[in-house]
């Protein structure tokens, strides 16, 4: 019965909250499917969207002629923040997005024609500049959303970037 409530306490600290998010931070479910965020409610989010047409054969009133009416319904994929859980970094993600390993610990990604520095020590990447980030990135979602903040870049994922998640 302990181990049930160690586990649950600590999936509990893996859910993201939705002032974590923006859109197109991508998240993963607690099946295992990858998303990215589309639209962000107060409890939830929004993955995906699609447009279902329908026809449907009907004879014209008063016409022996024949027609089709469409009908149109929105399909929304919407899933509870509690069921989200962040992606964690690692050195195979990082290269997936664009990074470069030179010494060790030490990656970098270029954008445009300037070059971010950062350690990635104990799971985590930190920024480098003279004077060295107190910040841990630990996850897909943050890392999307400093590179946003700092230089207004949305990061760029390989599509086969859900592969190395499972």
């Amino acid at each position: 019965m302990i181990q049930s409530v160690v586990f649950h306490v600590q999936n509990r600290l893996l859910m993201i909250l939705t002032k974590e998010l923006r859109y197109g931070n991508k998240v993963l479910t607690r099946e295992g499917e990858v998303i990215t965020v589309q639209q962000i409610l107060s409890n939830s989010i929004i993955y995906d969207t699609q447009i279902e047409v329908s026809n449907e054969l009907v004879n014209l009133r008063g016409s022996r002629n024949r027609g089709f009416v469409a009908q149109l319904s929105e399909v929304v994929k919407e899933a509870d923040c509690q069921e989200l859980e962040p992606i964690a970094l690692t050195p195979e993600l990082l290269k997936k997005c664009g990074f470069r390993n030179f010494l060790r610990e030490e990656w970098i990604i270029s954008i445009g024609n300037s070059h971010i520095d950062f350690e990635f020590i104990d799971d985590s990447l930190k920024l480098r500049c003279p004077a060295p980030s107190l910040t841990k990135i630990k996850y897909l979602h943050q890392l999307q959303n400093l590179l946003f903040a700092i230089c207004a870049h949305e990061l760029e994922i390989e599509p086969e970037f859900n592969k190395i998640i499972a």
